[in-house]
């Protein structure tokens, strides 16, 4: 099998594959927030934050919940992004398209996500933390924000791609130029 025939035939994977997590991430996230009161011992890590060590009220309140599906459907909303980037991409691969403004537009906005991504998943946890804990009495609330290695290493991949798209645009034009030349 020829190189483009293996690339092509990956795309369609990975095509079908970023649709099954664009369609799984908002269904998992609300099972998680719909289900919180049966799985979450304490101590555990709720969407990469450790919850807080002051007691959580059980039940959780369906404010609480709903506020933590609301909040954590930003850094998902922020991953289906990418994904929908990512499907796009890998669709043009699929059909042979390889170096097109429009794989690198995609390329770039997944990348942007990524970065975003990773800048407000800190933000997103400490936002979590004060809505599991908001019903708590004066004084048992909790603002808890983590930056971790990840978080960082998120960021860090998000330039790594977004250098990578300005690269494939700039090869691209540099490609249009000289085939106008000849």
């Amino acid at each position: 099998m020829d190189n483009l025939a293996r690339v092509r035939r990956v795309s369609r994977f990975l095509t079908g594959l970023s649709v099954f997590f664009l369609v799984a991430i908002p269904i998992g996230l609300g099972a998680l927030w719909a289900t919180f009161d049966l799985w979450v011992p304490r101590g555990l890590t709720v969407l990469g934050m450790k919850l807080p060590e002051t007691p959580l009220p059980s039940p959780m309140p369906v404010v609480s919940l709903a506020l933590g599906f609301v909040i954590s459907m930003i850094p998902g909303g922020l991953t289906m992004f990418a994904l929908w980037n990512l499907r796009a991409l890998f669709r043009l691969y699929a059909r042979a398209r390889l170096f097109t403004a429009e794989n690198a537009r995609r390329l770039r906005r997944f990348a942007l996500a990524v970065l975003l991504l990773g800048a407000l998943n800190p933000v997103c946890g400490a936002m979590i933390s004060v809505a599991l804990t908001f019903t708590n009495p004066p004084g048992q609330r909790v603002l808890s924000v983590t930056l971790d290695g990840s978080d960082m290493t998120t960021v860090f991949v998000g330039c790594v791609f977004l250098v990578i798209a300005w690269i494939m645009e700039e090869g691209r034009q540099l490609a249009d130029e000289q085939a106008q030349i000849v």
